[in-house]
């Protein structure tokens, strides 16, 4: 038994990126933390609606990565380490651009922007859109790293962005309020782009291919797991800016503070798709059954969210004082709901990566229509604060059932190409 466990990929490489994901979000944590402690209720509030609505603009990025993830784990399994180089290469640039469209955007819209978000000083407006625009270069970038199982240079990249993130933004934040928080974000996410472009280097060499496209798959992918992931993504992140909006500044950081409680499931598991995809692909091209792959996946990150929910129903007041500080206190009612619907989604998360891995793609629809309805009944129907929680569980929980429409165990025979791409010996240059 000991010797099968040291044995499985899954355990073996999760245990990299979950400890690197582990790293980066204590001092992501630590961050918010520090911000809510030194600035105050309202500036955490601002900070904490900025940067939720960084992630939901950046949704684009995240489904970048995850695009470039599937594309770089077929090019992985075809050997074509040459053709690797060329993708990152290209994704660095393309992504770079659409941040300097995203910087020259916010400057000229900064004053709406800034009344929107209920702010007297349009200053964190730019200071996001920086931000912003680096996490399109650095997110992205990251999707070669997952693709390319080197999961221990994808992991670096996480902890060395947010440990950046604590050393400047906490200090800044003391001068500088919101704003300073926000830059000292931009620049940490800066420096794992470099980092990121050290690896590229390094691990793929000099030498440059041309992805073989096949556009039919190029197709498949781009809108099915873009549709999928940005799905996804909206819904981790579009609740707190709504919520900025519409109820008063307090309120605001209150439900900012629970939020901050149920993300840590979602951060916690989250290196779990984050090693499924590329190893979906990988097992299936070899011939592998991937079936142990999904139930250990989808058990791990139900044993997360059980943990998770326990301590959310014996404690809520502890864990929201010891996440945000003791002026939130008053968040403790919604940290359970809010725990159990970040969970639903963490689980949904899981189980759309491993179809993504396959090309599976039929679940995608249907996970969109339960999305939107769960955003328009939030964006129709807030009385209360409890009433948002309950909106968000009942309709992370449709998310979740949507997530398994179509979801098939292929079993193929070994050397099988289901990656789209031309095979190139593993053996060759490149």
């Amino acid at each position: 038994m000991i010797a099968r466990v040291r044995q499985s990929d899954l355990l073996h490489h999760g245990a990299i990126v979950f400890g690197g994901v582990v790293a980066a979000n204590a001092f992501n944590y630590l961050y918010y933390m520090l911000v809510g402690r030194v600035a105050g209720v309202v500036v955490y509030g601002e900070v904490t609606a900025l940067a939720s609505a960084l992630l939901v603009l950046g949704a684009p990025a995240n489904v970048g990565q995850l695009i470039v993830a599937k594309l770089a784990a077929d090019l992985d399994a075809a050997g074509n380490r040459a053709a690797l180089r060329r993708l990152a290469d290209v994704v660095t640039l393309v992504t770079a651009l659409a941040g300097v469209l995203v910087v020259l955007i916010a400057v000229v819209a900064r004053t709406p922007i800034a009344a929107f978000f209920k702010l007297s000083d349009a200053a964190p407006v730019v200071a996001t859109a920086f931000a912003l625009a680096a996490f399109f270069v650095t997110y992205v970038q990251r999707g070669i790293l997952q693709g390319a199982h080197l999961f221990g240079q994808f992991s670096a990249s996480l902890a060395l962005e947010a440990i950046a993130r604590v050393a400047l933004g906490v200090s800044l934040v003391v001068g500088w309020g919101a704003t300073g928080a926000l830059v000292g974000s931009a620049v940490g996410i800066v420096l794992a782009a470099g980092y990121n472009l050290l690896v590229f280097r390094r691990r793929f060499g000099p030498e440059r291919a041309r992805v073989p496209l096949d556009r039919s798959t190029l197709m498949r992918v781009v809108t099915g797991v873009g549709l999928g992931q940005c799905t996804l993504t909206v819904l981790t992140f579009y609740d707190v800016p709504l919520v900025k909006h519409v109820f008063d500044a307090r309120s605001a950081g209150l439900y900012a503070a629970a939020a901050l409680v149920g993300r840590a499931v979602i951060a916690a598991s989250l290196f779990i798709p984050t090693i499924v995809l590329p190893k979906a692909t990988a097992r299936v091209a070899g011939g592998r059954s991937a079936l142990p792959l999904l139930v250990g996946a989808v058990g791990l990150a139900a044993a997360l969210v059980a943990f998770a929910a326990l301590c959310g129903f014996v404690a809520p007041r502890f864990v929201v004082t010891l996440v945000a500080g003791r002026a939130f206190g008053a968040a403790a009612p919604l940290v359970l709901p809010y725990v159990l619907a970040s969970g639903a989604l963490s689980i949904a998360t899981v189980i759309a990566a491993y179809n993504f891995g396959l090309h599976q793609y039929a679940f995608v629809p249907a996970m969109f229509v339960a999305a939107c309805i769960e955003i328009v009944t939030l964006s129709l129907w807030h009385p209360s604060l409890q009433a948002v929680v309950g909106v968000l569980l009942a309709g992370h929980t449709l998310v979740l059932l949507a997530s398994l429409y179509g979801t098939a165990i292929p079993v193929l025979h070994r050397g099988a190409n289901v990656t789209g791409w031309p095979a190139r010996p593993s053996s060759g240059p490149g």
